[in-house]
């Protein structure tokens, strides 16, 4: 049977945020419910709650009914009922309770309304695609360690192929005139021979000593996620205003300088028109990701206020949707991605328009790799204060601080320029 892939983890923990069953999630991924199960319980990830908030499970029957007989040395409580913030450091009867809805599918606190408030007291379990495959590359990796032979089959791997070697024989034609009784195949062979587990090595192989070894690849590694679009179409972005009319929309693109250089990631936000622009060293998924932490670790529980529906292309860059979509220390299901048709980013023609402004300063063909966030901030200010006819004579900014106030335009950097001090060409930013 196949094994599940990060991105099977992750529509399984899309999936769990969201309320569905294992049913749903198996028909989205192609496998069997029971698969489904089987893994959850196995990658499972214990809450960061501490737990000395977690009730105990014989608090109502606690032997030590008498305070003075408490092992907590400075325990408050005169019946241990009571949640008592010692228990599960000085007891040794001190079991924690475990939350019922634990025992039944989906067997995780994903989704659950009563966690991350304070509502719940007990201790957490949590699906995370990354700590999920985390676990499954170990587990597969030691699973492979070492060398699965007896003592026998060693033994004959060491009599009879390693001294055809060492006279010059290449391996192939020595493991071909044994293949019979030979216990591993010809690649684990190579594997055994180039981690020294017999008296031969590298140097004893010819062609292996001339063989060049294949060039690294550099740069940071793109996640590709083939199954991004699925429930993100444009159809499906229709569907979902027409069922939430009041959605705050956004439109997202890259800008990108010379090729292979910096590029700036903006944000244009239909309700105001306000453009948020984030400077990236590259063009890839990981740096769309490190912005989206970075907003949510500016913007607090704005976030969810001002990002709810956000379109994309479908660009490299944008096809790991979960890392702008979830919160990634919390699984909080946040915000909805949805991809345009392909060819057709007109879908998202404000964004691109608003492009304009950009090229003002930053013409066609400009590097941006000597610029830095504080630059892109300055050039985002200057064209989000500018007035426009669509907005009766008013700004960008004006109305985004309207609708959502000048504490949360702060946390975005967002700041008013006056009118007789806005400047829109490169001698804004010039070096």
């Amino acid at each position: 049977m196949k094994h599940f892939t990060y991105d099977d983890r992750l529509l399984i923990q899309r999936g769990l945020t969201l309320g569905w069953s294992f049913s749903r999630i198996a028909a989205e991924i192609g496998k069997d419910r029971t698969s489904i199960s089987r893994e959850i319980r196995a990658h499972l990830h214990y809450g960061s709650k501490k737990p000395a908030r977690s009730r105990c499970k014989f608090r109502y029957e606690c032997i030590f009914d008498d305070p003075s007989q408490c092992p907590a040395p400075r325990c408050p409580k005169r019946v241990c009922s009571l949640l008592c913030s010692q228990c599960a450091l000085y007891c040794d009867r001190y079991e924690p309770e475990i939350c019922p809805k634990l025992l039944k599918p989906p067997y995780v606190c994903n989704g659950c309304g009563d966690r991350g408030g304070n509502n719940c007291l007990l201790a957490t379990r949590m699906y995370f695609a990354d700590h999920a495959h985390k676990m499954y590359k170990q587990t597969l990796s030691e699973s492979r360690l070492g060398i699965s032979l007896s003592e026998k089959e060693l033994q004959f791997i060491a009599d009879h192929i390693i001294p055809l070697i060492k006279n010059g024989v290449s391996v192939p034609v020595a493991y071909e005139y044994y293949a019979d009784q030979m216990p591993v195949s010809l690649r684990t062979l190579y594997d055994y021979i180039d981690k020294g587990y017999f008296d031969a090595g590298n140097l004893d192989l010819h062609r292996k000593v001339q063989r060049k070894q294949p060039r690294q690849k550099s740069g940071p590694v793109l996640h590709v996620d083939k199954k991004c679009h699925v429930g993100r179409t444009y159809a499906d972005f229709l569907d979902h205003l027409e069922k939430h009319p009041n959605a705050k929309v956004s439109e997202m693109d890259t800008v990108e300088g010379t090729k292979g250089g910096k590029v700036i990631l903006t944000i244009f936000l239909r309700d105001c028109s306000v453009q948020i622009m984030l400077l990236r060293e590259t063009k890839t998924a990981a740096g769309v990701a490190a912005a989206y932490v970075h907003l949510r670790e500016a913007m607090g529980d704005s976030f969810s206020n001002v990002f709810e529906v956000i379109l994309v292309d479908r660009g490299t860059e944008f096809t790991d949707p979960s890392s702008i979509e979830i919160d990634q220390d919390t699984g909080e299901f946040q915000c909805n991605v949805f991809y345009c048709d392909p060819q057709q980013t007109n879908q998202k023609s404000r964004c691109e328009r608003n492009h304009e402004f950009i090229r003002y300063i930053l013409p066609k063909g400009s590097s941006f790799d000597d610029l830095t966030q504080d630059d892109v901030t300055l050039m985002m200010n200057h064209i989000n204060s500018l007035p426009r006819a669509s907005l009766n004579a008013r700004s960008p900014y004006q109305v985004f601080e309207d609708k959502y106030g000048s504490e949360t335009a702060a946390k975005l950097g967002l700041k008013y320029i006056l009118l007789n001090e806005l400047c829109l060409t490169p001698e804004l930013i010039k070096k």
